[in-house]
């Protein structure tokens, strides 16, 4: 393997986690019912066990607590848990930062299935980020995803 310089490196959650309640768990399992009841009346039974497969995986991973990731950004490229994405794979970046509630770096790649890259730069001065990143990459502003909006307005 290639040795390269570290230039930054941190961990962080892999998600901003937030404690969830009983009131919450309600509000999923109600909305999964009130969807199911609806697939009943309109005889749609494929919908009725898609809205239960998906009322549990919700709230499955709302019980989910966030692993500690290792992120680094270094001279090949930015690592994320030991996965280098070297700077000839991504297209451009953008520091989304909004403190305290959006700290985060969107990086776009190459890749069909994975086009874009979150991550959290939680307590990283995201100046000397941008300064090192212009370097290699073209900045170019990337609206934050729907479901990333969604996902923070329901606190998931």
């Amino acid at each position: 393997m290639d040795n390269f310089l570290t230039l930054f490196s941190w961990e962080a959650e892999e998600f901003e986690h937030h404690e969830k309640g009983k009131d919450w768990f309600w509000a999923v399992g109600i909305v999964t019912f009130g969807f199911f009841a609806l697939a009943i009346i309109l005889q749609n039974y494929l919908f009725a066990i898609m809205v239960l497969i998906g009322g549990f995986a919700v709230a499955l991973h709302g019980s989910k607590k966030p692993k500690i990731i290792h992120f680094a950004i270094t001279s090949r490229g930015v690592t994320v848990d030991k996965v280098l994405y070297t700077y000839d794979n991504l297209k451009y970046f953008w520091i989304n930062y909004d403190p305290p509630h959006i700290r985060d770096l969107y990086l776009i790649s190459n890749k069909t299935f994975q086009p874009q890259i979150t991550i959290p730069l939680w307590n990283i001065d995201p100046n000397e980020i941008r300064e090192h990143l212009l370097k290699f990459l073209e900045e170019k502003e990337i609206e934050e995803s729907l479901f990333d909006t969604i996902a923070r307005f329901f606190r998931f």
